[in-house]
């Protein structure tokens, strides 16, 4: 039997440790590498050409986001997944949108990761029942308003480019030259108008918007 071979990035050591021997006691299933960051996994998995990538999400320098579109380049058979403890619809949208095609929640069970990376592997996509449905909702909030294109002012743009860059607050008002207290105002306006939960959220529809790139 031609075995599913995975690398697994996360920083937190013992969780990892715990899915590769996991992943290791499946008959079909090998584990080739792991890493506690990003950049030395997505060397490792340009280098092994592995069938799956399991990623955090959330990890100290590069994180899993821009870790996918790193993969996407250097090594576009391996199939991504996530595995993260944000249950954000955003976040799986923005995710699978760059090039994931799993996400899978750390609270979910051993079955729900192993179907995940065996429906990557046979070339499908897995989303965890839990992020589904509250995905559906979000883009169901968002194609009702698809039709209303937010009108933003200049400084509203400039702050929402820096939302996507993922700079916190202190460094927007850095960038722009802007007390912390303009640059909350200027967020409270841009949630109002793109009817938005969060940054993440408020990102996901200006891309999907096209009110930035």
């Amino acid at each position: 039997m031609k075995k599913i071979t995975t690398y697994l990035i996360d920083d937190h050591h013992v969780l990892r440790q715990a899915v590769v021997e996991m992943l290791e006691a499946e008959e079909d299933i090998v584990v080739v590498g792991q890493s506690g960051d990003a950049r030395t996994g997505i060397g490792e998995i340009e280098r092994l050409r592995p069938n799956v990538a399991v990623l955090d999400l959330k990890m100290p320098g590069m994180g899993g986001l821009a870790a996918i579109g790193e993969l996407v380049k250097s090594a576009p058979r391996t199939g991504i997944i996530i595995f993260t403890m944000y249950d954000n619809p955003a976040y799986v949208w923005e995710t699978t949108n760059a090039g994931a095609s799993g996400y899978v929640l750390k609270s979910a069970s051993k079955e729900d990761l192993l179907r995940a990376v065996r429906a990557v592997h046979a070339g499908a996509g897995y989303l965890q029942a839990e992020v589904t449905k509250p995905l559906l909702r979000r883009l169901a909030q968002d194609a009702r308003s698809a039709g209303q294109k937010a009108t933003l002012t200049s400084r509203e743009l400039q702050v929402l480019e820096c939302l996507a860059e993922g700079q916190s607050n202190k460094v927007i008002a850095y960038t722009l030259s802007i007390t912390e207290d303009t640059v909350k105002a200027h967020l409270k306006s841009l949630y109002d108008k793109l009817d938005a939960s969060d940054r993440a959220h408020a990102v996901a529809i200006a891309l999907r918007q096209q009110l930035i790139e």
